[in-house]
């Protein structure tokens, strides 16, 4: 099967402006069909389009077409049809190759994407997506075009066969969908072929398993006596990040002096700094009591602006060793609080993510507002409530701290 296609002057009508079109005529088992490019020339510009210099802005919009063409060819191969051509090059999406279609290679250039912005964490979820995927297809391709609402029924029911937890399913849907996505706004597939949305298929949802404690095991851990300085450590750390609006470690680790501006600490979390918003929630936090000791006793001696609050980062503090250091540091802070927890006989183990949302419930126990408390944690959930109040005065967030350890006073 040989498909050619030629640039032509179609001379059987002529146009206003005194010139005639210019066609792109593919050539098809026998027969041919004109297709209009939208560009006009006389006869002599034709004839010397490749030699005239005035008309190569001309002649390299007639390539671009001729390219987008042969692309379209390429890509239908045997499946070429003059309807399905025509579709496609008057089409807006971007003609893709087979190897854009691919939703490993979309993954992989996204992996890429977020390996320049210091994402390493995200980048492992990602390249999780591409081993699951692999395994179900017993292949490294796969067309965007099928990934289908059935491929996608059919993927999940495969993840459940091996057991994996609701959450790592529905991450890699949503791996999936952020890809298709991105495939779309870059025009190489259509939208109409999205397979994700209402009365299509949604990835399922997890319920978050609660990670508070009680006040009653917070005060334990506060007043735990530790036996040696790494255990003091990981417990002034955990003490830290739930002082600190539930501060997670990468934050703290980043942490420099020069983000306490007076008696508040200001910053922004690092797992927001790469959103597209141009608006970036900027976390302010009062320096209470416990945070000032907690600087005073496990902080950097030396409090120039540009030094770390914290010596918690390695140099050189590439985000590759940022990731290496910040994991390590989580690693110690969990390690020790559990045997602080087993010493103590908790019946939960207090790691990091406890800090944050022992935080965050002990002041909606305390009957502060959820609105108060979303700022508080720099979340965007309640968007629409957030779009008409005020950031909350410092007396307010003031009075809010005194929840934290309320059970001082007993």
């Amino acid at each position: 099967m040989k498909i050619s296609v030629l640039p032509s002057l179609d001379t059987r009508r002529i146009l206003a402006n005194g010139k005639y079109p210019v066609k792109l005529r593919v050539y098809f088992n026998r027969a041919d069909k004109r297709y209009d490019m939208g560009i006009s020339l006389s006869k002599d510009e034709f004839d010397h389009l490749h030699t005239n210099k005035k008309l190569q802005p001309t002649w390299l919009k007639i390539s671009s077409k001729i390219e987008k063409a042969d692309k379209i060819i390429e890509f239908l191969d045997e499946n070429f049809s003059f309807a399905e051509f025509e579709k496609r090059f008057f089409s807006p999406v971007q003609v893709a190759v087979k190897s854009d279609l691919n939703i490993i290679n979309q993954i992989n250039r996204y992996i890429e994407v977020l390996k320049n912005e210091g994402s390493i964490k995200t980048q492992e979820m990602y390249k999780a997506t591409i081993r699951h995927l692999k395994d179900y297809l017993q292949s490294d391709s796969l067309s965007l075009e099928k990934v289908t609402i059935e491929f996608l029924k059919g993927f999940e029911n495969y993840l459940r066969g091996r057991e994996l937890a609701s959450s790592t399913i529905g991450m890699d849907m949503r791996n999936i969908r952020r890809v298709f996505n991105i495939a779309i706004s870059e025009k190489i597939i259509s939208a109409d072929l999205y397979p994700f949305g209402r009365n299509r298929y949604s990835p399922p949802a997890s319920r978050k398993a609660k990670k508070a404690l009680s006040l009653e095991d917070i005060k334990k851990l506060y007043d735990y006596e530790p036996i040696h300085p790494t255990e003091q450590w990981a417990k002034d750390m955990w003490f830290f990040s739930y002082s600190a609006n539930g501060m997670n470690v990468k934050d703290i680790a980043l942490l420099k002096y020069e983000n306490i501006q007076g008696d508040e600490i200001s910053f922004i979390r690092e797992k927001t700094k790469n959103s597209t918003r141009s608006n970036q929630m900027v976390i302010q936090i009062l320096m209470n009591d416990e945070l000032k000791k907690i600087i005073a006793k496990q902080g950097n001696k030396k409090r120039l602006p540009k030094n770390y609050i914290f010596n918690i980062l390695k140099e050189p503090t590439n985000q590759l060793q940022v990731f290496k250091d910040v994991n390590q540091a989580i690693k110690t802070i969990n390690f020790h609080m559990k045997r602080i927890a087993q010493h103590l006989q908790l019946s939960r183990v207090p790691t990091t993510n406890f800090a944050r949302h022992s935080f965050s419930t002990v002041l909606k126990r305390a009957g502060v507002s959820i609105e108060m408390i979303s700022e508080q944690l720099g979340h965007s959930s309640i968007k629409t409530t957030q779009i008409y109040l005020d950031s909350f005065e410092k007396e307010q967030r003031k009075e809010i701290g005194k929840h934290l350890f309320a059970f001082k006073e007993n």
